[in-house]
């Protein structure tokens, strides 16, 4: 009976493809619980440390993603398709301090190789790397994540994080659309946007008494419910059934609240040991939809 009732759960979470062996996964695994022991001890340099490092590592991850990263000239890319290829790799590599070394050369591949030919022109010469609308649109909302993960660490920086991450989430919100979207997903997802907003609004707003404050979370709660329900929508759009990107709009969505009842209702560490890992998986999951998203070469 309990077999039968959570099969449509896991028929939903099936395809998920979650990579422990890309790069950026591997740094955010590391920074991520040196964040929250950062945040326990209240370390002012463990937080400036370990969040720009596990913002890095979602960022990585969506790049490391893309299939084949992109053609570079005697790239040392690692090829790790299982946890049981770490001890080949590390003998091909002379070593754990030769692995080591591979790790470095690809992520310099990745920031200084890979990550250029995103913003490339829409006019690229022969022979240039051509994303999808879809990968440029999500790259950019990392980025703005990232930069809105900055923002955030000092206590004056909640405001310019929160438009931020606002643009970020309108950025997710033209990749989804691009991507593609089916009517009758989508209506499931503005379902649980109503739902929730007749949760969230009476319990959050009434706490947040100046009202500079109170328009900016409005307008914040506006575009990431339409992140959420464009997430839905995109489900079964492209060439594969992806339910990241309908988990990952969810769990950013829940992260959020955990940010909102730390500035504004109740602050305690236990918000950050939720929100924190809901938030970074979120990303990760997000970033690995771009592995169905292959480059061109013109």
């Amino acid at each position: 009976m309990a077999l039968s009732l959570a099969q449509p759960v896991l028929d939903f979470l099936s395809p998920i493809s979650f990579s422990p062996l890309n790069l950026g996964v591997q740094i955010t695994a590391v920074a991520l619980p040196c964040l929250l022991l950062s945040e326990t001890a209240h370390s002012s340099l463990g937080r400036w440390i370990f969040k720009p490092l596990a913002s890095l590592g979602f960022m990585v991850a969506a790049l490391a993603y893309l299939p084949n990263h992109v053609p570079s000239s005697n790239a040392p890319i690692l090829h790790l398709t299982a946890v049981a290829d770490i001890p080949k790799a590390i003998a091909a590599s002379g070593g754990v301090l030769g692995l080591a070394t591979t790790y470095v050369a690809e992520l310099k591949h990745i920031i200084f190789n890979v990550a250029p030919t995103i913003t490339a022109a829409a006019t690229p010469v022969a022979g240039a790397v051509v994303h999808t609308t879809y990968t440029k649109a999500m790259m950019g909302a990392f980025v703005l994540g990232a930069i809105g993960d900055v923002l955030l660490i000092p206590k004056s920086g909640f405001l310019p994080g929160l438009t931020s991450f606002l643009a970020g989430h309108a950025a997710f919100m033209v990749a989804f659309t691009f991507h593609g979207q089916d009517a009758s997903a989508r209506q499931k997802g503005l379902g649980f946007i109503v739902a929730m907003a007749a949760v969230v609004g009476p319990w959050l707003l009434p706490k947040i008494k100046n009202r500079i404050m109170r328009v900016a979370v409005i307008a914040y709660m506006l575009v990431i419910s339409g992140m959420v329900m464009t997430a839905f929508g995109s489900i079964n759009s492209g060439r594969e059934y992806l339910p990241e990107r309908i988990l990952g709009a969810l769990m950013f969505f829940f992260s959020d609240l955990f940010v909102a009842r730390q500035h504004f209702v109740h602050k305690t560490v236990l918000n950050k040991w939720i929100g924190l890992p809901l938030y970074y998986i979120a990303q990760l999951l997000l970033a690995s939809t771009l592995r169905g998203e292959t480059p061109l070469i013109r």
